[in-house]
């Protein structure tokens, strides 16, 4: 990550502007006064900082690179069917979209938002919240939020959102009935009456393939939106993403090596007689 200095007030405010109109998290920081340079700094923060501990003046910017931290790693990990990204306009809200593959829910796209805590990474687990009515038992029907509490009692300091992502995909391939239930009603049809459980989750299904297409309610530039199949503009892209992938030439060693194998000696090879 490249942080910029400023050499003046106005300079600043312009490089501070670009990087508002890219949707990045990075900021300016401010100048320190114990000998590190602001490059430095912003590599020490990186890695989940203590933002409680912190100095009031960085709280913001330790708030934003621990969230860029995050994002990073999740990024890095085999999340399969589901697809998060924070807002462009606040990073503390990060907007997802979930495609059920397997089990009651398959071929379902359900929405969510994930609303970290205004102290993060403290606080407690994130906020995860459906868009559209999800008939789960770990899912409350009122308000369409889930229960985070059934996979994470309690929100530790070394908990990750990659962790959270997991367990979002983990409870709706296989429902487990035997977790502490939020919806009653969906907990009961689960164990008692497993087709009329089944027929209700076919129904959500059904609800969230017709609002796939719906306009954002955001015009936040980071909510994923979806367009019905053009072969104009997506068959061409189908081409390609199919496309044998072409091998590369075997690159043969060039130059010469002064060290004997088996050796670490430098000048260690005798010349070969010519």
């Amino acid at each position: 990550m490249n942080v910029n200095v400023a050499g003046s007030s106005s300079k600043a405010m312009g490089v501070e502007d670009e990087l508002k109109r890219r949707g990045s998290f990075r900021k300016i920081l401010p100048g320190g006064s114990g000998g590190d340079s602001q490059l430095n700094t912003s590599i020490k923060m990186i890695d989940r900082p203590d933002v409680a501990g912190s100095n009031s003046e960085y709280v913001v910017y330790l708030q934003e690179y621990s969230i860029l931290s995050e994002y990073n790693v999740l990024q890095n990990q085999d999340l399969r069917g589901i697809y998060v990204i924070p807002s462009a306009e606040n990073s503390f809200l990060w907007f997802g979209v979930l495609f059920i593959r397997q089990g009651f829910y398959q071929g379902g796209v359900f929405r969510f938002t994930m609303t970290l805590p205004e102290n993060f990474p403290d606080g407690g687990c994130p906020k995860v919240a459906f868009q559209s009515n999800v008939f789960h038992p770990l899912v409350c029907p009122e308000t369409n939020e889930l229960n985070t509490s059934a996979g994470f009692p309690e929100w530790k300091k070394n908990n990750r959102i990659y962790q959270l992502v997991q367990f979002i995909v983990k409870v709706f391939t296989k429902v487990d009935g035997k977790l502490p239930s939020t919806n009653v009603e969906a907990s009961t049809l689960l164990d008692n009456n497993i087709e009329e459980f089944r027929s209700r989750a076919r129904k959500c299904v059904r609800e969230s393939l017709d609002h796939v297409y719906d306009p954002p309610e955001t015009e936040d530039s980071h909510y994923m939106k979806f367009t019905s199949w053009d072969p104009e503009i997506h068959e061409p892209i189908r081409q390609k993403i199919y496309e044998p992938k072409r091998q590369e030439p075997e690159r043969t060693p060039t130059g010469f090596s002064w060290v004997q194998p088996g050796s670490l000696q430098p000048l260690s090879k005798l010349e070969e007689p010519r």
